[in-house]
């Protein structure tokens, strides 16, 4: 049986290709760099790991950045492809299908990066000694000085505000959410049940995907790169039209308690 992130990402790509929203791209890479400029880190050669269609790495290829994008659905990676190409920046990105577990055999050809980027919650999808070998894997990656930018939930928001159902419209599709939170485990378990029109109009159901992500507070997760090597330079409220480049650290506990997602600078020594 394989894994919900090949279910998903790599056998049935299309049902997840509406939640990439392209609008609010521009004003993400503008927050994420200001970020970074605040920490004297150099941007010349990144690492986009967990791409999807690109969305960041061809708005940031745009501004003059170079990019190796990589993600585990080939679909992904051929759309991002296509829309460097139809942006003209095809000469500063490149994508390749590559599974995160197996990151450093998959870029053992490559150089190393000044940082590796990772946004939208594209980390805490497997068992915990995975993520920290993934984590083991991207240290090697990068050069000395260099950084890891993980843009991710946060569960200090999450456990007071997830209900146990949500529903929502994904591109084509009608998105049903069944919620649970296994908090001795910190995990949150959602089941994704996509919907569809039929030729009468009426809803017909695609696919269900049970979608299994690890939570992290701030400490523990500090406390996880720290494991490899990385060490927290800052951390940020996530990506949002109200965020402001804040340490967290500087804010009342109400303040840091409305941020549905928080922004990690991890430095390499």
């Amino acid at each position: 049986m394989s894994h919900w992130t090949e279910e998903l990402f790599k056998e049935n790509p299309e049902l997840f290709l509406g939640s990439f929203n392209m609008d609010t791209v521009p004003g993400e890479v503008d927050y994420l760099l200001e970020c970074l400029e605040k920490h004297d880190l150099k941007l010349d050669r990144l690492l986009d790991l967990n791409c999807g269609i690109g969305r960041h790495s061809v708005e940031m290829g745009k501004r003059g950045y170079n990019l190796v994008g990589t993600d585990i659905s080939p679909r992904y990676i051929q759309i991002a492809g296509e829309r460097a190409k139809e942006a003209g920046v095809s000469d500063r990105l490149s994508y390749r299908v590559a599974d995160m577990r197996n990151i450093a055999g998959e870029l053992a050809g490559e150089s190393p990066f000044d940082g590796i980027i990772c946004l939208w919650t594209s980390f805490g999808f497997y068992d915990d000694d995975t993520e920290e070998d993934i984590l083991r894997q991207c240290y090697r990656l990068v050069k000395s000085g260099g950084f890891f930018a993980l843009d991710i939930v946060s569960r200090d928001w999450l456990l007071p505000n997830l209900g146990e159902t949500s529903h929502r419209p994904v591109g084509d599709y009608f998105v049903l959410e069944d919620h649970k939170l296994d908090i001795l485990k910190s995990r949150m378990i959602n089941t994704w049940t996509y919907l569809r029109k039929d030729d009468d109009g009426n809803y017909q159901q695609v696919k269900s995907v049970v979608v299994d992500h690890r939570l992290w507070s701030p400490h523990e997760l500090i406390n996880l790169f720290a494991k490899v090597g990385f060490m927290c330079d800052a951390v940020y409220p996530g990506f949002s039209p109200f965020s402001t480049p804040r340490p967290v650290e500087s804010m009342r506990t109400r303040e840091f308690m409305l941020n549905f997602r928080l922004l990690y600078i991890f430095r390499k020594p």
